[in-house]
């Protein structure tokens, strides 16, 4: 058994943690169902810095990156339909399509879910050469897939579940808040949709820039700008029809509920464990207004995201703006995750 470089989360009691890069055995295949993929590609999520900052649970000693893809080294026994070689896509999130969730079609609810089985959180992960997936968690790939573009499969995935939620109409007028890489990812999504008018609310010049060269129509910076007074002047005091928080704090939370109009859709992505929010039920009532949960994406996303990619519907050029050796991914990856001076920052093993 052979070693390689991976990237190991070591947990500090609630606090969080710190990821060591360390030399781990290269896994072998153990059950009849299990791929020995080659990790071509991962990118680094925002999760991946709540994990050490305690605002997201993860386990122990675990190698961390959900965002990967590959190609197949080897198989189980009963993994017949793929072959060495075949380009895959990981799903990390496992679930079991046996609950009452999975068979009603809500797999992102599977109850499997709950035991913390996500790859790259509570199982070993893409952060670095090799790992060992169930077939159930990959979806193969076309065989001329870019790995780079291929590693924002699985983040554009729920982009793609938070734009169907949303279910925006011709007419509507959408917000975004926060355009770190999720909140652009699903701007990129909503911009294939026609739409009234899509407003992006950003503190960060850089990414209002970036925004913009997305499709935004306005950008607003809320550390300037009063965002209600902005959104209801642009909107001819209408306000907005669909508000997405891909922040998840409790300050946009309360933003949200002073720009939507009435029967207007609020749509919370964006999640951290610590955030609180107060609401009036009566201005739901009376406006007949809704909110809904985004959580990660069912099967159905995975192949919409990968039929964007793979035809290039989706800019992935404006998107991806760091690639780099797993080598960097403390030094550089994750400097610029803190500093917020990157979008999505693909690691290469």
């Amino acid at each position: 058994m052979g070693k390689m470089l991976a990237a190991v989360f070591h947990k500090k009691g609630e606090s969080g943690g710190e990821i060591i890069l360390e030399q781990v055995d290269i896994p072998e295949i153990k059950k009849p169902d299990d791929v020995l993929i080659e990790v071509k590609a991962c990118g680094i999520c925002g999760t991946d810095l709540k994990i050490m900052e305690g605002a997201h649970p993860a386990n122990d000693n675990v190698i961390l990156g959900h965002e990967f893809c590959g190609i197949v080294e080897n198989m189980g026994k009963d993994v017949v339909d793929l072959r060495k070689g075949d380009k895959v896509v990981v799903d990390p999130n496992l679930k079991c399509g046996i609950c009452p969730a999975c068979r009603r079609g809500y797999d992102n609810q599977c109850e499997f879910l709950a035991t913390g089985q996500t790859f790259g959180i509570f199982q070993n992960g893409g952060f670095t050469k090799y790992c060992v997936i169930p077939r159930r968690a990959l979806y193969q790939l076309p065989t001329d897939i870019d790995f780079t573009k291929a590693a924002l499969i699985e983040p554009l995935s729920c982009a793609v579940h938070c734009h169907n939620i949303a279910d925006v109409k011709e007419c509507d007028n959408v917000v975004i808040l926060g355009a770190g890489p999720m909140g652009l990812i699903i701007e990129s999504v909503i911009r294939k949709h026609p739409i009234n008018k899509l407003f992006i609310v950003e503190p960060m010049e850089f990414r209002r820039k970036k925004a913009l060269e997305l499709g935004a129509n306005y950008v607003i910076n809320p550390e300037i700008d009063d965002v209600e007074k902005e959104i209801k002047k642009l909107t001819n005091n209408h306000g907005a029809d669909v508000v997405i928080d891909a922040v998840g704090k409790s300050s946009t939370f309360e933003i949200a509920q002073k720009i939507w109009a009435r029967r207007g859709r609020l749509i919370l992505f964006g999640q951290d464990s610590r955030a609180e929010g107060i609401i009036k039920p009566n201005n739901i009532v009376r406006w007949q207004r809704s909110i809904f949960g985004s959580f990660i994406s069912s099967g159905v996303d995975y192949l919409d995201a990968i039929s964007l990619i793979s035809n290039n519907i989706i800019d992935t050029d404006k998107l991806i703006s760091h690639k780099i050796p797993l080598e960097n991914l403390l030094s550089e990856g994750m400097k610029i995750m803190r500093e917020k001076t990157g979008l999505k920052i693909i690691v290469i093993p």
